[in-house]
């Protein structure tokens, strides 16, 4: 945790020190439609303005929620922002924090369980805001457009996903679950689920089940259940080998 926090100052000191006008971490605010104002980081790499970047936007858990704007950072973005990341797979990241009590998707608050056939939430309507407004952007490809998030952030990644299929190149949910009466949204958009066999917060099923609709409505996901693994597996995940090659070479069409 320690050494998280210390490279997250750092994000925050390149975003000062930036020779390029936008390259660093910078933190934002978006006032929504509603009036509510929705905190988020943004990170531009280096090469942005140079060439097309992605865009690769991350959904924290329920732990990260609040509005310091920074306990969003904790898990996953400090690694998609290094420079072994970056290096290879030069990208905007965007992280936005969801208030506290509220959730990106759906959920049933005294179980984590889909609520079906429900409107969109307040945090994952300023998400989908943002995102339009960054796409107005023409230095981001917009064919190349991802999405990943872990727990609630899982849950939330399918959210949007069944609500803004035509948006992605690519998603990564991570021990979450889906309305799988929506599923068949996305169905031709390549994700890549990722589940800990022992999870005692988000059942294994969630994923499984997400995985069978997926395959039978005719999609191609990929899937990895960790034997081992509880609920905390997203520091795992995130660095398979393969992952970041795989989305990293998905394009929409």
């Amino acid at each position: 945790m320690m050494r998280q926090s210390a490279f997250i100052l750092l994000l925050i000191f390149l975003a000062g020190c930036g020779t390029v006008k936008h390259y660093g971490l910078t933190a934002e605010r978006i006032k929504t439609k509603t009036g509510w104002e929705m905190p988020y980081n943004i990170y531009y790499p280096k090469n942005y303005g140079k060439e097309k970047v992605p865009l690769f936007i991350w959904l924290h858990g329920s732990g990260e929620r609040g509005d310091d704007n920074v306990s969003q950072l904790i898990h996953i973005v400090p690694y998609l922002a290094s420079d072994i990341t970056q290096i290879k797979y030069p990208c905007i990241v965007l992280a936005p924090q969801c208030p506290k009590e509220e959730y990106w998707a759906p959920i049933k608050k005294t179980e984590w369980r889909i609520i079906n056939d429900s409107e969109v939430t307040k945090p994952m309507s300023g998400v989908m805001e943002l995102i339009d407004k960054l796409l107005k952007d023409p230095k981001i490809d917009k064919n190349r457009v991802y999405l990943g998030g872990l727990s609630m952030g899982g849950f939330g990644t399918l959210d949007l996903l069944s609500r803004r299929p035509q948006l992605f190149a690519g998603a990564v949910p991570i021990c979450g679950g889906a309305d799988l009466g929506k599923a068949t949204n996305y169905k031709d958009v390549p994700v890549w689920v990722f589940h800990g066999a022992k999870d005692t917060a988000v059942p294994v099923q969630f994923s499984r089940d997400l995985i069978s609709v997926l395959k039978e409505a005719g999609g191609d996901p990929k899937y990895t259940e960790y034997p081992d693994g509880g609920h905390d597996v997203w520091n795992k995940a995130i660095r398979e080998p393969e992952l970041l090659k795989w989305l990293f070479t998905q394009v929409k069409h």
